[in-house]
């Protein structure tokens, strides 16, 4: 069996791909289970199914499980939404650099022109914390996702979570005195919630 990737890649299907996914989504986190994720989820697999097919089919089936017995759901749909944003922005499941982020942004008309030049943009990547996106409920990074998150002309999102948050405690900080101290106080104070 075969799947095509979201870039239209055709590869043989690894099951053991998608156990690795689901063990992130569910690690640490209390009455939920990987093999009752990957149970409920009915995957119908069929040659040239597509990773965006699997994807959407896990969020679902963890957003179903969310009750008020078993909150801890919430965070597995999270995650697993999470993952998908990471593969639209980046390609893979993590951040870009800071830098390739405001390209984009201004490249799409986006960004205000001139912001990551007021600052030490290497400094300030690594100082995100991507782990702060765990923090999200389902509901959660997906108003962020349907509200916030910048997107293309098309409506692709080109922007992360901590990317937002990094991006608004830039424009913030940038009329104060050491703006670079100031823009990782505002993030902080913005990516704790």
């Amino acid at each position: 069996m075969r799947v095509v990737k979201r870039n239209g890649r055709v590869e043989t299907l690894d099951v053991t791909k998608i156990q690795k996914y689901t063990a992130a989504a569910v690690d640490g986190l209390v009455r939920v289970s990987q093999s009752e994720l990957e149970v409920d989820a009915k995957l119908q697999f069929r040659d040239m199914i597509t990773s965006e097919e699997i994807q959407t089919t896990l969020i679902k089936t963890a957003v179903d499980k969310i009750d008020i017995d078993r909150p801890d759901w919430t965070f597995v749909a999270a995650r697993l939404f999470l993952y998908d944003i990471y593969h639209k922005v980046t390609g893979f499941t993590g951040y870009n650099h800071l830098r390739e982020h405001f390209e984009r942004g201004e490249k799409e008309g986006r960004i205000v022109l001139g912001l990551k030049d007021k600052y030490d943009l290497d400094d300030l990547n690594d100082y995100i914390k991507p782990e702060r996106d765990l923090q999200f409920t389902y509901l959660g990074i997906r108003t962020l996702y349907d509200r916030y998150l910048i997107k293309d002309r098309k409506g692709a999102p080109i922007e992360l979570p901590q990317q937002l948050f990094m991006g608004v405690a830039m424009f913030l900080a940038q009329n104060e005195f050491d703006c670079q101290t100031w823009a990782k106080k505002f993030y902080d104070i913005l990516s704790k919630f």
